[in-house]
């Protein structure tokens, strides 16, 4: 029997997963015979193969799944690194899910399209830019707003948590009212708006509670002395000080040939 490149090549080729019509999902298939025009080098592979489950002979087509370059930026605390991903143009990229070919223990926390929108859900042909952070509970920052200034504070909370303003939310200086919410780009502010924690990047919050002046857990500006420094000097004056005054009742003695001017001497 004369062998030629197409056995030679079955031959080398073996065995392949393929999908079955007849099982309804891939199985390990023999490869019989290959298409000549599809060779290496082809973005398809023809051919006939036969099922070693159910015996059954069929063409198959076997295509490399078309790819896409995206932009992928991972962020852990205040840390970031840039990759480049090639993802199936065809897959698709969810906020909150992992992402298929990204670094272990992470999720998506934000999708930019080539257009610059921010979405939930693209595929990744339509998608420039996908944000990804580490699949824990988010430390969100909360600023407390007091008058002209504001503090910040850290709070820990699960991703699925609702955050709504006019609603409260606890922090290490206690119940906070929740006066907006920074999240999707813009900052919310109408009460009744809610979002999940993890799309939340700032939490503008008011005290609901407020303590009495004075207690020093509440201050954090510089202390006051307890007691005010003596007025009164204790000490004799230094040699540089002009001394004591005293009012003359006299004129001063003679020291020029004219003498004392009578204008200003006292009356006698």
């Amino acid at each position: 029997m004369e062998t030629t490149d197409e056995t030679r090549t079955a031959a080398a080729l073996g065995a392949a997963m393929l999908f079955c019509e007849s099982c309804g999902r891939e199985t390990m298939h023999r490869i019989l015979q290959l298409d000549r025009s599809s060779r290496a080098g082809a973005d398809a592979v023809r051919g006939t193969a036969r099922c070693r489950e159910c015996r059954w002979t069929h063409q198959f087509v076997s295509a490399r799944p078309a790819t896409t370059a995206v932009e992928a930026i991972f962020s852990s605390g205040e840390r970031s690194e840039r990759h480049r991903l090639e993802l199936p143009s065809a897959g698709p990229i969810r906020v909150g899910e992992p992402l298929e070919g990204g670094p272990s223990g992470t999720v998506v926390r934000r999708i930019d399209l080539l257009s610059g929108t921010a979405v939930r859900e693209a595929a990744a042909r339509e998608v420039r830019t996908v944000w990804l952070v580490e699949d824990r509970p988010p430390s969100l920052r909360v600023a407390v707003i007091d008058g002209a200034r504001s503090t910040t504070e850290r709070v820990a909370l699960d991703r699925a948590v609702r955050l709504e303003v006019g609603g409260s939310i606890r922090t290490a200086m206690g119940p906070m009212a929740i006066v907006g919410l920074r999240a999707r780009s813009r900052t919310w502010r109408r009460p009744g708006d809610a979002f999940p924690a993890g799309e939340v990047t700032v939490v503008y919050a008011r005290r609901t509670v407020r303590p009495p002046a004075g207690k020093r857990p509440w201050r954090r500006e510089r202390e006051t002395p307890s007691s005010r420094a003596s007025s009164t000097s204790r000490s004799p004056r230094s040699r540089s000080s002009p001394g004591w005054s005293r009012k003359r009742a006299v004129p001063r003695a003679r020291t020029a040939s004219g003498g004392a001017a009578e204008r200003n001497s006292s009356p006698s």
